[in-house]
């Protein structure tokens, strides 16, 4: 059988350049470990295959109770899984993972048993139903990814805010501590205070414009999230 890509259902959305996310299923031939050609049902992602690998082995741990195991260096296996909205039978899952432009693609493949496979000759209904599975898959993996990247977020404009709190805090007590008098002693230490002051000043002046954007990018991470949970 000749290899081929039969695209199926293909859709982008895209926050902006730094905060996007590729949501893309499509149909595809791939490969098996034992170098047998499944019909598949590929995701497309942004992410590097280590992270869609962690992802992926998660998803199937919380869902399916399953673990995963690993054939090769880019092929994860949930063996004798059972995925009740695809048959009432155990099958074996396949995750093959393919490193491509600007993320991983991983293609899911399906064998209720060692020569029977999902697909267009066998189990086409099944094999139909799994496109659902892999779409779950994709708002799962870019649910985890926006969540992670909007903590970091937060904790980083917490950080800087409590930067500023601080800094509010030393200038006050230097002018507390600013003496009156023209008393030599008295200028280089008022002096000094002074140029404190001033460098405290212009550090919160920075943090503000860094929490600027970095709420931005919070916004940004928020309605990217949002356009992934409409993801059918």
């Amino acid at each position: 059988m000749k290899s081929s890509t039969l695209p199926v259902f293909c859709l982008f959305l895209c926050a902006n350049a730094a905060l996007a996310q590729q949501l893309m299923v499509e149909e595809r031939i791939v490969k098996n470990e034992e170098s047998i050609e499944l019909n598949s049902w590929t995701a497309r992602l942004d992410q590097d295959m280590n992270y869609c690998m962690g992802t992926y082995e998660d998803f199937i741990k919380e869902f399916f109770k399953a673990k995963v195991d690993k054939r090769g260096k880019s092929i994860l296996v949930a063996e004798k899984t059972l995925i009740p909205e695809l048959s009432k039978f155990r099958l074996d899952q396949r995750a093959i993972f393919t490193v491509e432009t600007g993320g991983t693609a991983i293609s899911f493949t399906f064998s209720p048993g060692y020569d029977l496979h999902f697909g267009h000759e066998l189990y086409s209904d099944e094999f139909k139903k799994a496109e659902v599975f892999v779409k779950n898959f994709v708002r799962y993996h870019y649910k985890a990814f926006y969540n992670e990247k909007i903590k970091s977020i937060q904790d980083k404009i917490k950080s800087k805010q409590n930067d500023i709190e601080s800094n509010g805090k030393k200038t006050d007590r230097n002018n507390k501590s600013i003496a009156e008098g023209d008393a030599d002693k008295a200028k280089v230490k008022n002096d000094k205070l002074l140029r404190e002051n001033e460098a405290y000043t212009a550090d919160s002046a920075s943090k503000r414009k860094e929490i600027s954007d970095l709420e931005a990018d919070l916004a940004q991470a928020n309605e990217s999230l949002r356009k992934v949970e409409d993801f059918k």
